[in-house]
């Protein structure tokens, strides 16, 4: 019986520790993306900026 080891292309072996990594920095950027985003829907439901206050007086 034969045993076949595929190291890949270019010598590396591990068996794909950089797409682990890889993927885990792309979760926590989108992670952090989603809690931003949910403040920023927050902040627009909520009626966004305090609206300026317009004080006029009557001339005299």
């Amino acid at each position: 019986m034969t045993v076949i080891i595929n190291k890949g292309s270019d010598g590396e072996s591990g068996g794909g520790g950089g797409s682990a990594v890889l993927g885990f920095i792309l979760g926590a950027v989108m992670l952090v993306l989603g809690v931003i985003g949910f403040f920023m829907w927050d902040n627009f439901k909520s009626g966004g900026a305090p609206k300026a206050v317009v004080i006029t007086a009557p001339n005299r």
